[in-house]
């Protein structure tokens, strides 16, 4: 009977190995490495931070369907600096629920004006006007939560600091690196040197030219070339032969 048991714990602990060992196991090790990363935790610097077109407001969308999937509930992390301010506005079928985490929010829901520090939560009802200013010399942070998820597409419609960065490089035309030689000014001109001297060209002389007049009477302009002066003959030999 032990020999029996020490038999079959035997073959189990040999095909445990064997399945282990195949190719299949394998896969499926190397399937449970690669799976995808849980959508279910959301890392803060992973969210791509919007502005607003006066550059006030920062809105980071942390949680809603077109990052986890099918869902009712949205959460946007918001930035309010000084002079910040959102318009009396409604959603119809959304509540919201915001939470401040640092500064003070102003924040009027109907005919109520409250000013909400750290660590203070307000519920809006849906169909309630609502609007939102930070009056304060402070940054302002909070969550904005609403349910169900919609309004936090006017967030997603904001411009882009970084895409803004992107196009900027490419579009700034590339700095030429500048020249390191040092350049001498040119020096004075020495008198009696010739001017209007080009480095590295050739200039043909031109022969002067006679006009027609000329060549039949054979004089030349005296303003323009002046005559040659030619010696006088010798008279000695004149003298002596008389």
């Amino acid at each position: 009977m032990k020999n029996t048991n020490f038999v079959s714990g035997t073959i189990a602990l040999t095909l445990i190995v064997a399945l282990l060992g195949s190719p299949s196991g394998v896969f499926a090790a190397k399937k449970q490495t690669t799976q995808p990363a849980s959508v279910n935790f959301i890392a803060f610097d992973d969210s791509e931070y919007h502005t607003s077109p006066d550059k006030r407001i920062g809105a980071k969308i942390l949680v809603d369907p077109a990052k986890v999937g099918p869902s009712i509930s949205t959460l946007v992390h918001l930035t309010y600096l000084p002079g910040a301010h959102i318009g009396s506005h409604r959603h119809v079928f959304v509540t919201e629920i915001v939470h401040v985490l640092e500064g003070n929010l102003t924040l009027r829901i109907g005919d109520e004006i409250k000013i909400l520090g750290p660590n203070s939560t307000a519920y809006i009802p849906a169909k309630s006007f609502h609007e939102y200013l930070n009056d304060s010399t402070d940054v302002v942070k909070f969550l904005q939560y609403y349910s169900p998820s919609g309004p936090e597409e006017e967030y997603r419609n904001w411009a882009k600091p970084s895409a803004e960065a992107e196009t900027a490089a490419k579009v700034a035309p590339e700095k030429k690196p500048e020249s390191t030689h040092v350049v001498t000014p040119a020096l004075p001109v020495i008198p009696g040197s010739p001017t209007e001297v080009r480095l590295g060209a050739v200039e043909e002389k031109k022969l002067k030219t006679t006009t027609p007049d000329e060549q039949k009477t054979g004089t030349q302009d005296l303003e323009k070339t002046p005559p040659k002066v030619v010696a006088p003959a010798s008279t000695a030999g004149t003298k002596s032969g008389k």
